[in-house]
Order: structure tokens, then sequence, then C-alpha cells
């Protein structure tokens, strides 16, 4: 019987100290460089630990799929639960199960349907901003727009008409840090635990405190009402198992609301932010989507069966999800003894998927470091090597909703709006918990030809 081998190649000769300072100088070109030099499965340090890099498909499923069982959420992931709680993001095991299994039909492609128009209302304020900024000749950071048109799409997907003006003002003010404190958490090698009387901690703490009392209100009222509501968190409020049984208590509800506001927030503003990024670089593709836009909307405002009328839109979206996925990297930690890629992994081992560098493989994709949209439309490609949401059970239960958003949102602000980004834009990346442009995305905003 042949022993599979435990240690596989990397940088083994090279100090850590040297590893670790190359990864923080510029994580994306270390790794690049890295499977250049070893293969798509390796071994790094990441701080005193051996990771298991992956950006092998046939390996990458095994983690995320067929041997899903004998791993758990990575160790970064698992400090979120400090600020997040226990959520779809963060649950393991049994506890998992059952959420997912609960909250699964809110997100079937037949009830979102029903949240197109709360996101193209979301919309609205972010036109109304950037045509005067056309108006004006004013600059705009798209980054920052997007940030802002998201959190209103989510928040409306969310909780319709029942979330105030001035709640969605304490959304707008206070999420932002305490997502930063828990990417800062994510990313450190060593942490300040979080109960701490840090100044970090406090202002998280404090934020967490002031969305607890929004969502609060919001879910007392609905439990108070004879009807739980048809939005997003009615539909939570009215889950219930294969039985009828069950249903999740408010503390799993304002976690589920939380990680949510996570995930379909910042992931799908930093896609935005790239696919309107590539727009201003080609904007012979820009004209292509727009014109696909105009002749499918004919004027009025998009809706859900808009989203899958619009192949080129789509194509765009989907070229900037393999070109820069939000969930660059996905990790996870051996449960038990487990043999992935041929080597025997112990319990505790660390193990990375590498999204990105498997959806710029030159192996799966042609130009791979190319933005070319018409390579999703009735062109050959490599299934395997395209996960942005992931794969397996755990695969992100609100795919489909992120995609519709995204596509209206683009038509809503691409329809009458021309986009220019002097320069290029940034060149480089910054993987944080999302993957994000290295920089500000300066863009200048006219009014489009008719």
């Amino acid at each position: 019987m042949t022993t599979a081998p435990s240690r596989p190649p990397g940088p083994h000769r090279h100090p850590p100290l040297r590893q670790m300072g190359a990864l923080r100088a510029d994580p994306i070109g270390y790794m690049r460089h890295l499977r250049a030099a070893y293969g798509d499965v390796l071994t790094m340090k990441v701080g005193p630990r051996d990771v298991l890099m992956l950006s092998d498909p046939a390996s990458a499923r095994e983690v995320l799929a067929s041997k899903a069982a004998s791993f758990r959420k990575g160790r970064g992931i698992q400090k979120m639960r400090d600020f997040l709680g226990t959520g779809l993001l963060t649950a393991e095991g049994q506890e998992w199960r059952a959420h997912r299994r609960l909250m699964q039909p809110a997100f079937h492609r037949a009830a979102l349907g029903g949240m197109a128009a709360d996101i193209v209302e979301a919309t609205r304020p972010t036109v109304a901003r950037l045509n005067a900024a056309a108006s004006a000749g004013e600059a705009v950071e798209l980054g920052s727009e997007m940030m802002r048109v998201t959190l209103r799409a989510i928040a409306a997907v969310l909780f319709g008409t029942g979330l105030h003006e001035h709640e969605l003002g304490v959304v707008e003010r206070e999420l932002p840090p305490l997502l930063e404190r828990t990417t800062e958490r994510v990313r450190a090698v060593v942490d300040v635990p979080v109960h701490w009387p840090t100044p970090a901690n406090r202002r998280a703490q404090a934020s967490g405190a002031a969305l607890d009392r929004v969502v609060a209100r919001i879910i007392g009222e609905r439990r108070a009402a004879a009807e739980p509501g048809t939005d997003l968190l009615g539909m939570l409020l009215a889950a219930r198992d294969e039985h009828g049984q069950g249903g999740l208590s408010d503390r799993e509800i304002r976690d589920e609301v939380m990680t949510l506001f996570l995930a379909g927030h910042e992931t799908t503003a930093t896609l935005l932010t790239f696919l309107f990024l590539e727009f201003a670089r080609h904007p012979d593709v820009q004209e292509r989507a727009r014109a696909e836009v105009r002749a499918v909307l004919a004027g009025r405002d998009p809706d859900a069966a808009d989203a899958r009328n619009l192949p080129y839109v789509n194509a765009c979206i989907q070229e900037a999800l393999r070109l820069y996925p939000p969930a660059w990297i996905v990790p996870r930690q051996a449960t038990e003894p487990v043999t992935v890629a041929g080597y025997a992994l112990p319990a505790g081992a660390n193990v990375s998927v590498n999204i990105y560098l498997m959806q710029r493989s030159a192996v799966a994709w042609p130009r791979p470091d190319v933005f070319d949209p018409q390579r999703w439309l009735g062109g050959a490609r490599t299934p395997d090597a395209y996960m942005p949401f992931g794969a397996g059970a755990r695969m992100c239960i609100g795919n489909h909703l992120a995609l519709l958003e995204a596509t209206l949102i683009a038509a809503a602000l691409l329809r009458d709006l021309h986009y220019d980004v002097p320069g290029g834009g940034p060149t480089g990346l910054k993987p944080s918990v999302t993957l994000k442009p290295g920089g500000p995305v300066i863009a200048h905003v006219s009014a489009a030809a008719p």
C-alpha cells in the first residue's frame, strides 16, 4: 500500500519572515510567482502556519464539494463571528445545514422577481447624483458610489419600506467601520482579542450596537404584525422546515441580516466597481452594452425579466467576476485526516482555494488576463475553472440575488451615462476579505450620446 506524500512543493528553503514580507508587500503578485514556480498545488508560509494553496479546479472541488465534510471554514472566517454572529457565512455543521434549509426558498429564482423593483428604486439617488456630476463636470469615485448604491439595494431587499430614512443613514455610517474591523481581524496573523477595550474594538462594538438596534426594531414590528411581509426579512421570519416546524429566533435572524449586509453589499459593490472600470478601459464594450440596455428597456426602468434579456451585459458581468472574483480566496481547515490532490493532510491543516489564480489560468482561459466578454457568448469555456461563488453545498446562497442586483444596477447606471477613467485607473489590486482595486477609481461622467 502506497502512502500519500504530505508535503507539496513550495518555497520551503525561504525563511518564513521573507515569505511573510513578500506576501504582505504584494499578495497577488507573490502568489502568481509561486504558482508559476511550483504549480497549482503548493505549500506556503502564512505567518507561523503552513497553508496548502490550490488553484487547480479538481483539487478545489475536492475541498469545497466531494470532501467538504472533512473541512470547516478557515481561521479568518471564524473570527467574523465576534461581530457578524453565526450566520450562514460562519456557521458550521448541523446549525449551518438547518439554517440553509430554512433560508433556501427565499433565494429561489422565483422569489427574487419581486425584489427587482426595490433594487431599481434604490438606484435612483445614485443616478441623480451621477447626472448632477455629469452636468457640473465633476469627477466621482466609483468605489464609493457603488458601495452606496449596493447598500441601499440590499437594505431595500431585506427590509422593503420598513427601514426609515434616518435608519438607513445609521446603516450607511455604522456598517463600514464594523466591516473594516472585521477585515482587520481576518487578515491579522496575531490578533488583539475582541473584548480588549482598544479604540478599534470600541468603535466596532458601538457600530454593532447601533445596527442591532435598527434590526431589532424592525424584527419586533414584524413579529407583532399580522403578516411578516414579502421582503427578504419577511421570508426569513416565515421560514419553517419541511414539517412546518422550527423557524429562526430573533438572534438568528439578526446574524443572518448582518451576514447578508456583508455578502450582498461589499461583494456586489466591488464587482460593479471593476465592471465600470473595465467599461471605461474598453469604450467599445461600454457602447455595445449601453446599446443593448437601451434596445431592451426602450426608455423604461429595468425589471427582473430584463435581467435575463441582456446577454451582453451579463457576459460583461461574468467576465468581471472571472477576472476579479470578490471572494478571491476561500480558506478551509481540515477537521480530520484527509487526502487532497494526492497529499495526506492531518487534522488542523490549513488550505486556501485560490479562486483568483484558478480563473486566470492559461490552461483554462485563452488570454487569461484580458477582459473579453465575448468568451461568454456561445464560445466554449471551462466551467470547472470558474467558481466566483464557491462550489459544493456551501456555494453562496445569494448568487442569483447578486447577479440580479448587479445586472439591474449596471443597466440603470449605464443607460444614459458614459464613464471615462483617465489613465485607466489603478493597475494594482487590494486583496483583503474581498478583492478591490488598488486605489480610488476616479471617473468622469458625461451624458451618453443619444
